[in-house]
């Protein structure tokens, strides 16, 4: 079976606008180097406990509005169901194998991607399925078991993985909008939308904002 390799890690934080929402903090992205030499990012919904009584959770209940701002995701996949012509989906679940699940792209909205765990469904934004290399503008994912709750537990809930290639590691950036609400009350169903990135920059970019660093000290 392969596994992720655990030499390369980083956690990447984009909280990139001054909306402000009871609970919801923005997304995060882990990146991860899997033993196949492909980049392995899993984005993050974060919480903390502003608004939250005592005693209770956050619940997630869906994401949408998915929308590319910058970038190509280059998202590639490891299961082979077809659908609108293409081979691979943004499904998780029983259409990718156990083995291959690190090595696949997916999204999720009950913060697994188990065969028997995963309890999402696509929304219409979805064209048969998605465009295999990105999520489509528009697209969002839901909650397709209302009877069970989805706690966000340890201040996050997990939304997708996106896998690519390490030529493809460039810097893509989209925005993406949420709902969320208290466990076990009648209170109103809240909203949020923040901003995330994927990607390490080129060596030119870095290079550039490191002059720019340097003259600016040595103006001062």
């Amino acid at each position: 079976m392969r596994t992720p390799s655990a030499l390369v890690s980083l956690t990447i934080v984009m909280a990139v606008t001054t909306a402000c929402y009871g609970g919801f903090t923005g997304f995060t992205s882990d990146r991860v180097v899997l033993s196949n030499g492909n980049i392995q990012y899993k984005v993050y919904a974060n919480f903390d406990a502003v608004g939250l009584p005592s005693g209770q959770s956050w619940v997630f209940i869906n994401a949408y509005s998915h929308g590319s701002l910058s970038g190509t995701m280059h998202a590639v996949h490891q299961d082979y169901a077809v659908l609108d012509g293409e081979v691979g989906t943004w499904h998780a679940g029983p259409s990718v194998s156990a083995a291959d699940r690190d090595f696949d792209s997916w999204v999720t909205a009950s913060g697994l991607a188990s065969s028997a765990g995963w309890g999402t469904t696509l929304d219409p934004g979805w064209a048969q399925g998605g465009i295999v290399g990105d999520i489509n503008n528009g697209a969002g994912w839901v909650d397709a078991t209302p009877g069970t709750a989805n706690i966000v537990t340890g201040g996050r809930m997990l939304l997708m993985q996106v896998v690519r290639t390490a030529a493809n590691d460039s810097v893509y950036t989209a925005k993406m909008a949420i709902t969320y609400k208290i466990s076990n009350t009648s209170a109103a169903i809240q909203q949020g939308q923040f901003q995330y990135s994927i990607g390490v920059p080129a060596p030119g970019a870095v290079a550039l904002v490191g002059l720019a660093g340097l003259t600016g000290r040595r103006r001062r």
